[in-house]
Order: C-alpha cells, then sequence, then structure tokens
C-alpha cells in the first residue's frame, strides 16, 4: 500500500488526499473542499499481448471545479500507465518521460495543450 494519505503537489499548494478505498490492486484517494474536489485512483492489473504477460499500473489524477453562478462544473484529468514484465523493475522509461514533460519549466506540457506534435 501508498499509504494512508496522497500529497498531490500542486503548484497552486499541495493537497493531502486521504485514502478512502483499497483493495488488494487499487486505491482511491479523496479530498473534497468547498469549491473543488481531488481524486486520485491507483490501479495494478495485467495485460497479455502476444501472448506476453505484462504488469500494468496506472495512476490517475482528477480534479473538479464545482459550479459556480454561471459556470457549470468541470474536471481536470491527468494520468499515467505503465506496463513492463512482472521480472522487471527497471523504471528508466516512466522517469525518462516524466522528465521530459516537465522539462524548462513544463515546455513539454505547454506545448502539447498547443497541440503540438
Amino acid at each position: 500500500m501508498l499509504g494512508s494519505t496522497f500529497v498531490l503537489g500542486l503548484a497552486s499548494g499541495s493537497k493531502t488526499l486521504p485514502l478512502v478505498t483499497q483493495d488488494g490492486y487499487a486505491a482511491e484517494y479523496y479530498l473534497r473542499e468547498s469549491a473543488k474536489s481531488y481524486r486520485v485512483r491507483v490501479r495494478h492489473s495485467n495485460v497479455t499481448r502476444d501472448g506476453v504477460e505484462y504488469d500494468r499500473h496506472n495512476v490517475e489524477a482528477v480534479i473538479t471545479v464545482f459550479a459556480s453562478g454561471a459556470v457549470a462544473q468541470y474536471q481536470e484529468t491527468a494520468y499515467f500507465i505503465t506496463e513492463q514484465l512482472a521480472s522487471d523493475s527497471i523504471v528508466e522509461l516512466m522517469d525518462a518521460l516524466a522528465d521530459w514533460a516537465i522539462a524548462s519549466s513544463n515546455a513539454n506540457l505547454v506545448k502539447l495543450l498547443g497541440w503540438e506534435s
């Protein structure tokens, strides 16, 4: 288990989400505030491709901004998935992709939001 809380380190200020559900292969953390809620889901499963079984790990974060006045409720979602052999504990590929995403003060993420490819 990752822990009884999940600290979501937002640039606007970290949020500590308490664990609300957990079983052997999934956990959910949730924090509700007056204007927003924060949810993180961690899930594990197996997938088979071309006869080879891979461990699949998924982390998803969702911020829900509640309706206010004329502005309707909306959500922001970000997630990552990594798949590899169960015997492979090397994190080099996911580490490289995460570093690329935030390099140069998040420049690559900003480019993605601008539809650059």
